[in-house]
Parts: C-alpha cells; structure tokens; sequence
C-alpha cells in the first residue's frame, strides 16, 4: 500500500509539473517523502534534495520553479487525475485498515484509517470504518471538531471587534515618565487603556481602540481555561514615539546597564516601569504593537519563541500580516537575503507564512516543537519563527493551555527530552502526539482545514479570462521597460475569493466598495476583507485594454506596473471582474529598487512621453476626496495627474517634491499613500497631487528628494 501511494502520488506530481502547475506538484512529492517513501529518489531530486551519504539535504543553489500557467481546462484535468487517485488510494487505505484490524494491529489500522479520510473525506464507507464524528460534513475525531468550533468562534470574534467602534478621547493627564524626560506628548483614554505619544491624536486614539479589540478577542479565545483571564491583567499604559531615536532617548533617561545598551541597538519596544514604550515610524507598526503587547500580557508565556509564536498568531488574524519581528535576523534596509525561499521568511503576509509552515512540516530536518522553550531571541533561525507562529496558531485553536505547559517547561528543562519529559508531566499528553496533530493540521488540503480558512484549491483558481489580463499588464510593464511577470494558481486563489464576493454583491461597485468585503454579505471573510485592501481591483471594462489605459492614471496600480521586484502575480478574472495580486511574487536578488513616475532619461532629465492633465477625482476614491475636502475642495472634480516616488523596501523618511510651471509653484499637497485602498495606496510609496489640473503643453518640472536619494524630472501634461 505504501508503494502504490508513492508510486501513484510521485506520477500525478510529475503530471501536474510537466502540465505548468508545479506547485501542485510540490505538494505531492511533499506527501510520497513524507508518508510513504522517505527516500524516494525522484521525488527527493525534483524537491532540490541532494544525497549526502545516508542523508538527505537541500541544495543551496536549487530553486524550485514558482510560476504556473493559466490554463484552465489543463487545471480541470488535473482536478479530475486527483480524484481519481484520491478514489484508489482511499478505497486501498479502507481495505488495508479493515485486515488490519482483523488482525488486531490497531495502531497502523488507525493509520490507515487516516490516509483513507485525507483521500476519500465524505466517503459513507470511510467515515463508518473510521468511528469518527461527523459535523457539517466535517469527519473528524473530538480534537478536530474542537479546532473548528474555536476557529470560528475566533474568527467570528475577529470580524465583530473589527467593526466595533471602541471610543478614546484626547484628555489632560500627566505622566510622571514623559515630564521627567522633559518630551512633549498627548495622551488619548479609552475604557481601560492610556495611550500616551508624540503622533496625532487619530493614530493614538486608533491604537486604544486596537488595544481593546486585543483584550475583548483574548477574553473570548482564552474564555474557561485555568488561569484565565490572567490575576495580573495586561499594562494599560503605552508611549508611542514617531522616531526611534526619541524612543531611544526616553529609554536611556529612566535605564542603564548593559541590557539597556542591547535593547536601544536591537529592538524599538521595552517595558519602562508600568508602561510599554515603543518607537516606531509607521502607523500600522503602532496597531500590530499594540495588539501584540495586550496579547502577550494577557496569554502569560514567557520563553522568547511562544511570545513570538502567539503574538504573530493573533496580529496575523487580525491584519493578516505581521510588522515586528522581535526575535531572528532582520535584512539590511534596500536589500533581500539570498533566494526566493529566504525572502519568503522576511515577507509579512501571512498567506506565505501559510505555505512555509507546510514546508517545515514535511520537513524532516526543522525546528522540532520541543526546541522552542528553549530558544533565545539572540539566536533564532528563520525557520523557527514559522513553526513558532504555526505551532502556537493550532494550539491556540486546539487548547490554549498546551501552550502553557510548553511554556512552562524552559523553567527547568535543558535539552528538548527534557522538555519532551516535562510537557508529558504537566499536560499528561505526548509532545510527539501533539506535534504530529500539528504536522497533519498544516499538510493535509482536507475539508477540515478548507472549513477553517474558507478557500478554493489553487486548481479552483484557474479562469479561462485571465490569460488576456495577464498579457496586458506584461504589455505596460513593457512599454516602461520592466520584465514581464507570470502567474501562480496558489497566490490566485484570494483573486478567486474576492471575484466570488464581488460577483455576489453587485452593490459592491466603486474605489472604496470594491478593496474591502463587508460582514454579513455573501463571500465575506475576514481573510478576505484583509486582502481586498491591497490588490488590483477592476470592475468597469471587461476589455483589459481600456482597463490598462486607466492604470497608471491610479498611483497605487501603477506602484505595480513599475516595481521591478516581483515577477509572479495572482490573477483571477470572471465575469469581466479581474482580481491581480502582486504583493508576494518577489525576485531573488541582492538589491531592492525604487522608481518614479513620471520617470527622467538619465541623460536629458526629461520625461519620454506626455502625461495626461486631469484625473477625475471619483475614479481616484475616497482618499483623495477626503484630502480635498480637508483643503476646502470637497466639491472639486478633477486634479493634476498625480506625480510617485515608490520606495518598495519602505524607506521613506525625509520625502520632498518640488513643482514648478513656467518657473512658477504648482500648488499640491505631498502625502505618504498608506491608506487601505490600493488605488492610491502602496507601501513605500508618495504621490504628489496637484491642486488643479496641469496647463496643457508647457515644461512641468518635478524635484523629489529622499533619505539617500533624488529625482529630477521636466514633463508636459496633454
């Protein structure tokens, strides 16, 4: 039986390879070297194993292909091939299961009692075999049901706290600290938080009210569990500087000592007496440090990888990414660390925090549960960082005081036997079992997971329209000599999810509607609400053509035309509704690049071509409406076509953009675009919006300038 899934999984995988689906195809070699045959040599070679001896290891130099192709009656047939295998291999594992336990081998009965519900879930003859619950079409035993009953009990939480206003009001109220630092502040007061800083009083008042959120999910996840809520409840006091070296400053006037002098150079947060102090320059590092902190307070972990661990899981299912990494290695400011596997580990979005937790637990050779009580912040290797979120996010769902437990062990423990021993002590349960529950959570594509996370198949993903939008972005990227991008099922299938949303709800239509999902409509999902904020939505032309005349007009869309970092999209289209993401697809390399639009010959310090000189407002969105109304121009319709500097690895101190005309100021106003509409918003990036339409056929000259660097350019509007 284990010969024949190697035999059969190993073929579909080189199907699915030769086919231009590849990623399909890791996924089942993944599955021969992990269930059935770990040597299996094909399978080892086309994962990017090399023998060394009697043991396998990765080689360095390999790159596993990324990019799928589009075709979907290629992706119908592959759907087709699995259920075909998935009908063979379930019905063997059934058969195989039933002698086996005739035969009174009940433990690899089970087992093969497991693999025949990872291939045939809904099978009738299955499920009765297995003895196994069934719930909503879920099959599964007591543990698995629980993770799904708290994963929508979060999730539900997530989606109400979310939209739930928690008010905080600026008052006049001292703090002995900041007087005594002799630093200017405001404080805003919530329900049971003070937010003190140096950022305008919306950005503290927003960072209470994420405090809160915090604190009402944690209540509702940590809910009947011993020790529950904590007897010491988390610190309501925080500080918020804008620059870290304020913050650094602040530190230093009430610490000293050498723990001190580590914390300034490695960190931008610490606890100061009562309060927690952090500097940070950018407002959504203040909301994931703020949830963060309550997090960490009220869960009561202590070992540096499960504060780490938890913290990521609860952030990520807030704002599905994650901001601070307060343990491993950071990359040096503009560059990226070694190949596309390495980046990956330094991306925030947790969609590909999701597919190298599957990696490392296929894995054979990563960071074992057991090690975790027992790592330093100082030392942490990447890997660990995954397996600490992935394995505090499923224990989370499964039982938050196995967490505990785990935690409790680095007090008296040395080695990882020793935490083995110690978790079996105090939790009176095998660290192996749990671990291996963990491994069977992240790599089995069943329903249970499918329930949890509310997503197609990459397969699933594939549409027949997507090809023509595809060749239409490559064809911009082109004509501003950028490399053209392919295409990945896997990072398609959000594109799907948003599509069905957007199909669902044809009152959903517009700048501000179309880059967000509203609960309680059809196909809403927090995951979904997430994403739609950062991806290219395009509802108005089924043409992709007339669509991509409209794109460089919207700063936020043409932030992806130009970015020479990626070259892998998501992209899904039905309907003439086309959903691109091209936040995750980077290229390996050792530098990260900017640009500007409109962008100077480097020899003539003038733009190639003509810019249009009006844009509409309403097709810009709500931010920019809001700005003009801001500047007593709320009924204006049009402005000057908007002018970017896009800085992609986020550096963006010390922004400045000079416009003149005829030797003249253009009137404007310079705004960091870090809003949550991907029209006009993209980390990094800067827009200079004129106040009015530019003057037709005359030389318009832009000076940018930033932290360690300048743009020069002279155009003319048409």
């Amino acid at each position: 039986m284990l010969a024949l899934g190697a035999k059969e999984l190993a073929a579909f995988a080189a199907t699915c390879f030769k086919s231009g689906f590849p990623k399909r195809a890791r996924g089942a070699w993944q599955e021969v070297i992990g269930e059935y045959a770990p040597d299996d040599e094909a399978s080892r070679k086309a994962l990017g194993f090399i023998r060394m001896g009697t043991v396998w290891q990765r080689d360095p130099k390999f790159e596993y292909p990324e990019q799928d192709q589009p075709n979907v009656s290629v992706a119908r047939s592959l759907e087709q091939k699995w259920d075909a295998l998935a009908q063979n291999l379930g019905n063997g594992h059934r058969a195989l299961a039933a002698q086996l336990a005739a035969a009174g081998k009940t433990q690899r009965s089970q087992y093969h009692t497991t693999r025949a519900l990872r291939f045939l879930p809904k099978d009738a003859k299955v499920v009765a075999q297995s003895g196994l619950k069934q719930v909503e079409g879920i099959t599964g035993d007591d543990i698995d049901l629980e993770i799904l009953r708290r994963s929508r009990l979060m999730d539900r939480a997530i989606t109400r706290l979310t939209e739930q206003q928690f008010p905080a009001n600026v008052v006049k109220e001292e703090n002995p600290l900041l007087q005594k630092a002799g630093m200017p502040y405001i404080a805003v007061k919530s329900e049971k938080f003070t937010i003190y800083g140096d950022w305008e009083p919306e950005v503290l008042q927003q960072a209470a009210a994420w405090a809160e959120r915090a604190l009402a999910f944690c209540a509702v996840a940590y809910e009947g569990y011993e020790g529950y809520p904590p007897k010491t409840p988390p610190k309501s006091k925080f500080v918020f500087f804008k620059q870290k070296s304020t913050w650094v400053d602040f530190v230093r006037k009430h610490q000293s000592g050498p723990d001190t002098d580590f914390i300034v150079e490695n960190a931008s947060s610490t606890i100061v007496q009562d309060m927690h102090a952090c500097g940070v320059e950018h407002v959504e590092t203040v909301n994931d440090l703020t949830v963060r902190k309550v997090v960490w307070d009220y869960s009561s972990v202590h070992s540096d990888a499960l504060r780490e661990g938890i913290g990521h899981a609860i952030v990520g299912m807030f704002f599905g990414r994650n901001l601070v990494f307060t343990v491993g290695q950071q990359k040096k400011e503009g560059t990226v660390a070694g190949g596309r596997d390495e980046q990956k580990f330094l991306m925030p979005d947790m969609d590909t925090w999701r597919e190298l937790a599957v990696d490392i637990a296929w894995s054979q050779g990563a960071t074992a549960a057991a090690r975790l009580p027992l790592l330093k912040a100082a030392q942490f290797p990447n890997d660990a960082r995954i397996k600490a979120w992935s394995f505090c996010d499923y224990l989370l769902r499964r039982d938050p005081l196995l967490m505990k437990h785990l935690d409790g062990t680095a007090l008296k423990a040395r080695t990882e036997d020793e935490v083995s021993a110690k978790f079996q002590e105090s939790a009176a349960l095998s660290l192996k079992h749990v671990e291996e529950r963990w491994r069977r959570f992240w790599t089995e594509d069943g329903p249970l997971k499918r329930a949890i996370l509310e997503k197609c198949t990459p397969l699933e993903a594939t549409s027949k329209e997507a090809p023509p939008w595809l060749e239409e972005l490559n064809r911009l990227r082109k004509l501003w000599e950028r490399k053209p991008v392919g295409w990945s099922a896997q990072m398609s299938v959000d594109c799907k999810e948003h599509v069905d949303y957007l199909r669902a709800n044809k009152d959903q239509r517009g700048p501000d509607k179309e880059h967000t999902q509203l609960p309680g409509k059809p196909g809403y999902s927090n995951a979904g609400r997430i994403f739609a904020q950062t991806a290219l939505v395009w509802t108005r032309d089924k043409d992709p053509k007339k669509a991509a005349e409209v794109w460089m007009m919207l700063p936020g869309y043409r932030d992806a035309v130009l970015n020479r970092n990626i070259d892998t999209v998501g992209l899904y289209a039905e309907g003439g509704i086309m959903v691109l993401d091209c936040n995750r697809g980077r290229i390996p390399g050792d530098q990260l690049t900017s640009a500007n639009f409109p962008e100077a010959d480097n020899r003539t310090k003038r733009a190639r071509d003509p810019v249009p000189a009006a844009v509409d407002v309403e097709l810009l969105g709500p931010e920019v409406q809001k700005l003009l109304s801001e500047n007593q121009r709320g009924k204006q319709k049009q402005i000057g076509f908007p002018l970017t500097v896009h800085l992609y690895w986020g550096k963006s101190q010390d922004v400045t953009c000079k416009v003149t005309s005829q030797g003249a100021a253009v009137a404007g106003f310079l705004v960091e675009a870090k809003g949550p509409i991907r029209r006009t918003s993209a980390q990094g990036m800067w827009v200079f919006y004129p106040a009015e339409p530019f003057k037709k056929g005359v030389d318009i000259r832009a000076e940018w300038t930033w932290a360690g660097g300048s743009h020069d350019v002279t155009f003319q509007a048409m």
